[in-house]
Formats: structure tokens, C-alpha cells, sequence
């Protein structure tokens, strides 16, 4: 039996096993009773056996990697060889749209939309975790080149839901293509350690040394050794809800040519993304809002006033703020933020013979007050000095007694955290049942913790910061 036909079986008994269990939950919920002791076990059965199962897809997903990965050397000896796999439900222009399936399973108890949805499910329980490891190895190997030893924590996507109640993993390249949508994403959240949710939890608290040891010298043999308790404290901060959602005509949903809800979906991923990181950057931590970096108490500031700013007078400043977190972070920091137009208006910036200060890096330049690696709006753009600067347009200019200036930010962007947990969709005809409209939501919970190491924060603000004109 071939990898495919197995991986294909396997799928089917793993759907068999959690049909099962779910039967058992369902039948007590019913009734509304406590599940029975051998309800109980009978659950525990069908779940340790499903996760037997789901090991043993996983297992094969690499092995059918690997032969994926051999086969331009396979193919020398033996020119028939290939690979194959099976289109999934909902691939790109198969005709079947993920959330009007979602809304037929619901409000028409459409048996075919739930067999997709139900075989949707099963592909994804092997899809996601291969295109996962694809992802990591590829996002190690672009840091590689970027910043030569981690100064980025790996990001960990919004990508999986509960698999339970109606929620499903969307259509990969439905979630792949939504960063083609004309907004800012998410350079600040994507730079500082993701981290998952822990489930059942509304705050995530981290300890921290408040006073540490001491150590001196002793003055004489017999003499009394130098002590200091250490005490400790915490860290504590809320677990936040970020959701939207849009109300959309039934005939819209089954009619539109253009897949309309496919289109719903990828802008309302598209804004939870800026609006996450713009909740890093000035959230207010209340109100239901995170707590931004740039409202993080005890962090480092430095001030650069200048009616008429230029690059080299920038420049200064800017080293101020990261020798402000190497002194009291006691480690440097791995990043500057700015927003693209302060980048631009760098770049814009000439000699008194005419010629730019940043240069190109593949240029080999000599002694350039910058570099520039890439084109990119928003991400690692470039270096000033030893260290590289991400652009995010997400950095307010609004900011200062004028409302005009932007923020230059320096960090240490593995000293704060972000937990996210899983990006949930749903499509609910019941609350516009009666206009024909069917409301189609996306929301995750997330935690923010900008406060954890206050010190490898620095801030650089003032009048020389005033959002440049032309940019």
C-alpha cells in the first residue's frame, strides 16, 4: 500500500475515532447529564487511540517529505518515478467555497457541505503540520542571512482552531494570500517571542527577581560573608479579545462568482493582523486593550529636538537610545523600529557631493552612514550602525505637543512576549435569519507583555521626530 492510500485511511479511521467520542459527549449533553464512568473511559479510548493516529499521520507526512525531497535524485535512476497527492477539498478554484459550506452545514443541514467540511478537517490534521515545518525551515533559513545568530524570535502563526463545535481550519491559501491586501501587517508582533495561548487562562503571570543576592569581599579569615535575600515579584497581564465580523446576504454567499466570501475572510485576517500590532504599540492595557510599548512605564527615553533634522544629526541620538538599553539591560539590543517614511526620508538624504548616505549593502560600500538590504515597506529594511532596523507603519505620527512626530523604538525583542491563541472562524445564519444575511466572524485571543524587562526598551522622541514632509 502506497503513501498516499495510507495516509488516506488513516485520515478516515482518525474522523471514525473523533465522530465517536464526539457521539458519546453529544448523547450526555442531550440528556443533559454528567457523562457515565464507562462514557468516560469510552472517550479516553477513542482519544488516546485518535492521537495514536494522528502521530502515526504525522510519521508518514515526513516520510512523504522526505520522498518528496529525494526525488530529483530518484528520478536519475529511475525516470517514472513521481509523486502525487490528492487535491484538497478546497483548493484553489475547485468550485467549493469553505464558508458557504460553513453556513449550508448550519442553516440547511446540507449533508454534501458537511462531508466537505468533515474531509477539510481530516486533510488539515496532516496539511497543517507540514506546511508548518516548511514554514519554519524557510523563516531559519531567510534569519540566517538577516541577523546572523537570532536577534529575531520565530513567529508562530494564528493557524489552528479548536476542531470541535463547528470551528475549522480555513483553506491554506485562503490564510497564505490575505498579506497581499493593501494594509500594514504586523513587523512589531511578528519580531518579539510568540508564544501559544495556554487554554482556560484570562491573565499570564511571570515571575521576576525583584532583589537579587550580593556578594562581597570577605575582609578577613573568620570574618562574616556578605548576604542579601533575594525577593522576587511578577509580572502580570490580561488575556485581550480581538475579533470582527461582517454581516453578508445569503445570495451573496451562494451566488457570487467571485467567491465573496473568501474575500471577507482574507480582509478581516488582513485587519486582525494591523490591529494587533497596533495594540502592541500603543494599547492602553485597559478597556479592554493591550498594553503597548510605547505606554510601558520605566522605560528608557532619550529626546532629540531639532527644528531642521538630518541623518547625521539623527545619528547620535539614535546610539543614545541603544547605548540606554545596553546599559541597563546589560545586553544589547537587537533592533530599531521606525516607520517607513522616517526610512525613506534616511535614504533621501545626500552628501555635500550629492551622493546618498545609505547605500545598498550589495554594493560593498565604503563607510555608509546606513545600509539598505531590501525594498520591503514594512520588516527588516536595513542596518544603521551594527543593527538592524525594521520598518512598521504601524508607529503612530501623531504623537508630541504638535500631533506630528513619529517614534524611533530600540529593543530587545526576545526580552517581551506575545501569546496568541487560535485564530477561530465562524458563520452564524441563525442571528439574521430572518433578512437572509448570514454574519461571518473571526476573532483569537492574545497577551502582551512589553512590561516584562522595561529597561531594554528605549524611546526616542522630540521635535526632530516630526513626520518628514514629502514622505
Amino acid at each position: 500500500m502506497d503513501t498516499v492510500q495510507m495516509l488516506a485511511d488513516l485520515r478516515e479511521k482518525l474522523a471514525t475515532e473523533k465522530a465517536e467520542a464526539s457521539r458519546i459527549l453529544s448523547t450526555a449533553q442531550k440528556h443533559n447529564r454528567s457523562l457515565s464512568p464507562n462514557e468516560s473511559r469510552l472517550i479516553e479510548q477513542h482519544t488516546e487511540r485518535a492521537n495514536e493516529i494522528s502521530t502515526r499521520i504525522e510519521e508518514l507526512t515526513d516520510q512523504a517529505l522526505r520522498d518528496a525531497q529525494a526525488a530529483p535524485t530518484a528520478r536519475k535512476f529511475s525516470p517514472s518515478l513521481s509523486v502525487t497527492s490528492e487535491p484538497l477539498t478546497y483548493e484553489r478554484n475547485s468550485g467549493q467555497s469553505y464558508f458557504r459550506d460553513l453556513a449550508k452545514a448550519q442553516v440547511e443541514h446540507d449533508p454534501e457541505a458537511t462531508a466537505r467540511l468533515s474531509r477539510h478537517a481530516q486533510e488539515m490534521d496532516v496539511e497543517m503540520p507540514r506546511r508548518e515545518k516548511i514554514r519554519r525551515a524557510r523563516a531559519e533559513q531567510e534569519l540566517r542571512g538577516v541577523d546572523q545568530g537570532g536577534t529575531f524570535e520565530r513567529r508562530v502563526n494564528p493557524n489552528r482552531t479548536d476542531g470541535q463545535g463547528g470551528y475549522f481550519v480555513p483553506p491554506m491559501w485562503l490564510i497564505d494570500e490575505y498579506v497581499d491586501l493593501p494594509r500594514f501587517g504586523r513587523t512589531l508582533a511578528n519580531s518579539v517571542r510568540n508564544l501559544t495561548l495556554p487554554s482556560g487562562t484570562d491573565s499570564i503571570n511571570v515571575p521576576k527577581v525583584a532583589t537579587g543576592t550580593a556578594v562581597g569581599v570577605q575582609t578577613a579569615d573568620g570574618a562574616l560573608v556578605t548576604s542579601q535575600d533575594l525577593t522576587d515579584t511578577f509580572v502580570s497581564v490580561p488575556v485581550r479579545t480581538l475579533a470582527g465580523q461582517q454581516d453578508i446576504a445569503l445570495q451573496l454567499l451562494e451566488q457570487s462568482p467571485a467567491g465573496f466570501d473568501e474575500i471577507v475572510f482574507a480582509d478581516l485576517m488582513a485587519d486582525y493582523n494591523q490591529k494587533l500590532d497596533q495594540q502592541c504599540w500603543t494599547g492602553t492595557g485597559s478597556n479592554g486593550q493591550l498594553l503597548g510599548v510605547l505606554n510601558v512605564s520605566g522605560i528608557n527615553s532619550v529626546t532629540y529636538t531639532d527644528a531642521s533634522p538630518t541623518l547625521p544629526e539623527l545619528y547620535v541620538p539614535v546610539m543614545q537610545a541603544l547605548s540606554q538599553v545596553a546599559k541597563n539591560r546589560k545586553l544589547p539590543a537587537t533592533a530599531l523600529f521606525m516607520t517607513p517614511s522616517r526610512w525613506y526620508w534616511m535614504a533621501s538624504t545626500l552628501d555635500t557631493s550629492g551622493r546618498p548616505l545609505v547605500l545598498p549593502d550589495t554594493s560593498s560600500p565604503f563607510n555608509p552612514a546606513a545600509l539598505q538590504v531590501g525594498s520591503d515597506v514594512e520588516g527588516y529594511v536595513g542596518k544603521l550602525g551594527a543593527f538592524p532596523v525594521m520598518t512598521d507603519g504601524n508607529i503612530p505620527s501623531n504623537l508630541g505637543g504638535g500631533s506630528n512626530e513619529e517614534r524611533i523604538v530600540a529593543m530587545r525583542t526576545s526580552d517581551t512576549y506575545l501569546w496568541e491563541g487560535a485564530m477561530r472562524t465562524r458563520a452564524m445564519p441563525e442571528v439574521l435569519s430572518g433578512t437572509l444575511q448570514v454574519r461571518l466572524q473571526v476573532y483569537s485571543y492574545a497577551a502582551f507583555m512589553p512590561n516584562r524587562r522595561p529597561e531594554s526598551i528605549a524611546v526616542l522622541s522630540g521635535t526632530g521626530l516630526i513626520s518628514p514632509a514629502g514622505f
